[in-house]
């Protein structure tokens, strides 16, 4: 085998090589950029297009929806602006005229949202979120379908508390009559809220139903409304018997405050009884304070009286005692005409010594 040529490196002679070529490569590299850019003066991005920017469009006469809740901008939200705001933005207002919301209300308003909303809730700007005005069920129907957001008119803020509460209540009117039950909740909730100070501010600051002005004793009876259990409210706001002022004042009289559970327990079992008989026999005003009334007082026990039968030959009768009344009906039968008399003065006479036994006078 032939014998493997050794090669010697030296090591010096080979570094001065290799710098010297990549010194070489640097040069040409700045070179070649440099032409480029006196081409492309951005470097290696494609040359811009200029496009000419589009004529103004005139200003609509109406504020436009923001349609995309992706590009939602609070800035856009500006008195008279309908705006699509996402649900997690938007807070109820605890002062709305309408208290109860039902399920069935919900559902209804929830089927029809896939075709679109038909009317926008009003709301206002606060603290970076939407405050509603008025649209709570819109806002609760919304929250259980695939829907994210809702349209909202945008409105100047309240000036305060009673202005919300009567703004809210002016256009939940235009749909439809406040409930009893709802204005009774609302005058209690004004109160704890401390938007009125008592109940002497209450008649002044806020309307009756249907217009004009509150009284004491009215006042008194819807603050007594809203101080039911929730769970009897609940019943009775599910029906049209039931929720008048009438029916509401005359139940909210079987519960009292500071009532132990036991007894607030049973007041509610009579409470139910009463509103299905209301339901039941259509019942007017007058006959719910009496049904009331009787189931308040309970079953009546009967004074049933005590028979001790006659028997004198051919002659019967009985003597029947009332006990709690103290009262004796004697029958006897048989008697003749000549025979009346005799037996009427001794009774009489019977009845006599044990009257002065008693202590008690003839007259």
């Amino acid at each position: 085998m032939k014998p493997v040529r050794k090669l010697k490196l030296d090591n010096a002679q080979a570094m001065q090589a290799h710098q010297a070529a990549a010194s070489s490569a640097a040069v040409d590299k700045f070179a070649a950029a440099e032409a480029i850019t006196k081409v492309q003066p951005n470097g290696l991005a494609a040359p811009a297009v200029v496009v000419p920017a589009p004529a103004a469009a005139p200003v609509p006469a109406v504020a436009a929806v923001v349609t995309t809740v992706a590009t939602f901008d609070l800035s856009a939200c500006v008195p008279g602006a309908i705006v699509r705001v996402p649900l997690y933005l938007i807070d109820t207002n605890p002062l709305s005229p309408r208290q109860i919301y039902t399920s069935e209300e919900i559902d209804k308003i929830a089927k029809t949202l896939p075709g679109g909303q038909d009317v926008a809730a009003h709301g206002y700007v606060s603290d970076g979120r939407i405050k509603l005005i008025d649209g709570g069920t819109r806002f609760r129907a919304a929250k259980i379908t695939d829907r994210s957001y809702l349209d909202v008119k945008i409105e100047e803020p309240p000036a305060d508390m009673v202005a919300l509460f009567t703004r809210a209540r002016a256009l939940n009117e235009q749909r439809s009559d406040t409930t009893a039950l709802d204005y009774a909740l609302s005058l209690q909730t004004l109160l704890n809220a401390g938007a009125v100070a008592s109940q002497r501010e209450l008649i002044e600051k806020v309307e009756a139903p249907g217009g004009g002005r509150l009284s004491e004793g009215t006042v008194s009876q819807y603050l007594r409304m809203a101080r039911m259990p929730e769970k009897v409210q609940r019943v009775m706001a599910g029906s049209a018997d039931t929720s008048t002022a009438a029916a509401l004042y005359a139940i909210a009289t079987m519960f009292d405050d500071g009532m132990d559970e036991v007894t607030l327990e049973k007041r509610e079992e009579l409470a139910f009884e009463v509103i299905e008989e209301i339901k039941k026999r259509k019942l007017n005003k007058a006959q719910i304070t009496a049904l009331v009334k009787s189931k308040l007082e309970g079953p009546k026990s009967r004074d049933r009286s005590t028979v001790h039968p006659l028997a004198f030959g051919s002659h019967r009768g009985q003597i029947k005692m009332f006990t709690r009344k103290g009262k004796i009906d004697l029958t006897l039968g048989g008697l003749t005409e000549v025979d009346m008399p005799e037996v009427r003065t001794v009774l009489v006479k019977a009845l006599e010594d044990f009257m002065a036994k008693k202590g008690v006078s003839g007259s």
